[in-house]
């Protein structure tokens, strides 16, 4: 008898039994009608198990009937203000009610795992998601629009056509001006690499650029530069099972946001909305 005493989870059964004799009590002791606060059996339990998580250790009576008052206190004031309609025009409860209604959505209808032709379908439907970086490789050499001023593009012009006319492998870096945040030549760089370095506006019209000739400029974070792109090697769609994880992740988030707005449509189909004229 002493060794079942010990087991770990004596106390939870002696505690849950005794949660069904208060319940019992509580609930002969109750008011009845509309304003009728039952704390049942398996709130009980939950707070019992909240409270076991949170100290390692089931609660005595003495918390035991705290927990129970906290939660008819709690109970009471929701209601009365409730009751007032302090809850209408709060932007923070509104919200949150949000929340619950789309976390109760996403419950009614689980999802069904999807078939391989499912899942390849998505990946080719949304390649941008899975497929690699593209790559450039290309020179640059740059010019500082603070040092020149109104000679930006006359220098501009002027060095393209002497750079095109020179030999194929002169060097970028002794011409133009200093730039010590980013080199003359840059070699199979990831476009994300190139984002952060030089910027959205420098990266998307250096896709754009004819290879091997020098052109520009092209303005980026730092100032204006002079670009001649050798190679731009494209991203590819990998097959499916090497992103197939990736593609469930995407496919599921997919079907839930689809389900969410079909809820959202059939709850609002219950509605007259009216909206102001502009």
């Amino acid at each position: 008898m002493r060794t079942l005493v010990q087991e770990p989870i004596v106390p939870f059964l002696i505690i849950g039994a005794g949660l069904f004799g208060l319940q019992g009590v509580l609930d002969a002791m109750a008011p009845k009608g509309d304003r009728e606060i039952v704390v049942s059996n398996d709130q009980a339990v939950a707070m019992v198990q909240t409270f076991a998580r949170t100290w390692q250790r089931p609660p005595s009576q003495q918390e035991l009937e705290r927990l129970f008052d906290e939660h008819v206190r709690t109970e009471v004031f929701v209601r009365e203000a409730m009751a007032l309609g302090l809850d209408r025009n709060d932007t923070i409860v509104r919200r949150r009610l949000r929340q619950k209604m789309e976390f109760v959505s996403h419950g009614e209808q689980p999802l069904t795992p999807p078939s391989d032709q499912q899942l390849q379908a998505h990946l080719e439907a949304h390649p941008e998601r899975f497929s690699s970086e593209p790559r450039f490789s290309f020179q640059q050499v740059f010019l500082d629009p603070s040092r020149r001023g109104e000679r930006l593009n006359r220098d501009a012009e002027a060095l393209v056509v002497e750079l095109n006319q020179a030999d194929a492998a002169a060097d970028p870096s002794s011409l133009g001006d200093p730039l010590a945040m980013a080199s003359a030549s840059w070699q199979g760089e990831r476009r994300s690499e190139l984002l952060a370095q030089f910027g959205t506006t420098f990266t998307d019209a250096l896709q754009q650029q004819p290879q091997g000739r020098w052109v520009g400029p092209i303005s980026s974070a730092y100032g204006m530069h002079l670009v001649r792109v050798s190679s731009i090697t494209p991203g590819e769609l990998p097959p499916l099972d090497q992103v197939r994880e990736g593609v469930l992740r995407d496919w599921q988030d997919v079907q839930r946001q689809n389900h969410k707005e079909s809820y959202y449509r059939n709850l609002l189909a219950r509605y007259s909305v009216r909206l102001p004229q502009f």
